[in-house]
């Protein structure tokens, strides 16, 4: 049997040059715009089979620029209280366009709608009859006149009425406030994601950071820094008896230290501090790291927080004076870098360091 071959997703293309005009059902004017065509509604909400004129409520979502139907008790803007506006689908037969463009859907505001109110009391009815419609302002005023040309006959008034109860004007409205609603939902999503993440970044915020490398500060360390510096205030002779001490016993376990030496110190140790003059060898911007040398050897280090350093500056080879510190995981932290400028060297741009990720 053969296998079915997958469709695939193609990207849909204008082939002609009539593609391109993109034939829409609705009817859109700008200012001083009109358009002539044969009313085939009543502007009476209350007629009955009044197929070609659908009134209903919607409000103006600002943010989005956009009418939204009104939902009803489900509406987010009538509990905002945001009182909705009238609007009417209406449809028009102009029997001058091509076939497919004969029948159009006109959106009518509130003022307009009682133009044609008006009209049809004057006219004894505006069905089948001919009329011009034109914006007169950016702002939605248009204006209603019935023309004195023959209206549309019988037969032809009940077969372009049959066309428009095809056009189903109430489904297209349920269509249009299902996106919307599905719209405002998303967005009401994202505001919600964006609301948990300012208060997750309100929470890291109050905690209380490291200098070095933004960790956080337990209770329990801050009162053990407390007690320590109040010791060395109080009984400093204690402390180096204590030291002695501490000595002694690192004496005794110094064979089993020397693998981790480089990696971790002890709990209660305060973090070893190394200051000197190194040669750059390489600089990573991406990593905020650079690795350096000296008699000692090579080392890679870190930019702590808040230093601040030239990537221009920092090229292979260049001399810089370093004050680091090494963290609980055995990594090197700058907390200062001074390049040893040598006269015409020019002055790049200063970067701010990051917390060593």
């Amino acid at each position: 049997m053969a296998k079915k071959k997958e469709s695939t997703i193609t990207v849909r293309r204008v082939k002609t040059k009539e593609d391109r005009k993109r034939p829409s059902v609705y009817l859109r004017l700008k200012t001083a715009e009109a358009f002539k065509g044969h009313a085939l509604f009543e502007p009476d909400p209350e007629v009955k089979d009044n197929v070609g004129y659908f009134e209903y409520y919607d409000h103006y979502d600002k943010q989005a620029n956009q009418y939204v139907p009104c939902a009803g008790d489900s509406c987010p803007f009538c509990h905002a209280n945001d009182n909705p506006s009238t609007r009417a689908l209406t449809v028009w037969f102009m029997p001058d366009n091509e076939a497919k463009e004969q029948l159009k859907v006109f959106t009518a505001n509130y003022s307009t709608i009682e133009a044609l109110a008006d009209e049809a009391v004057d006219e004894g009815g505006l069905i089948g009859r001919k009329l011009r419609i034109k914006r007169l302002s950016d702002t939605g005023d248009y204006r209603v006149k019935t023309l004195s040309e023959k209206g549309l006959t019988k037969a032809e008034l009940k077969k372009q009425l049959k066309l428009v109860e095809e056009m189903d004007l109430a489904g297209m409205v349920d269509r249009q406030l299902q996106i919307q609603m599905e719209r405002l939902k998303a967005v009401a999503a994202l505001d919600d994601d964006e609301d948990d993440d300012e208060d997750e970044d309100d929470d890291e915020e109050d905690e209380p950071k490291a200098k070095k490398k933004g960790k956080a500060i337990t209770e329990d360390e801050d009162d053990d820094e407390d007690e320590d510096e109040d010791e060395d205030e109080d009984d400093e002779d204690e402390d180096e008896d204590d030291e002695s001490d501490d000595e002694d016993d690192e004496d005794e376990d110094e064979d089993d230290e020397e693998a981790d030496d480089d990696d971790a110190d002890d709990a209660d140790d305060e973090p070893a501090e190394i200051s000197g003059t190194y040669e750059v060898v390489k600089l990573n911007e991406a990593e905020e790291t650079v690795d350096v040398k000296n008699d000692d050897g090579k080392v890679k280090m870190w930019f702590g927080e808040g230093v601040e350093w030239d990537a221009d500056e920092l090229k292979k080879g260049v001399s810089v004076n370093v004050e680091a510190i090494q963290d609980d995981e055995g990594d090197w932290i700058i907390t200062a870098v001074k390049v040893k400028k040598t006269r015409g060297r020019p002055k790049g741009k200063t970067t701010k360091g990051k917390t060593k990720k």
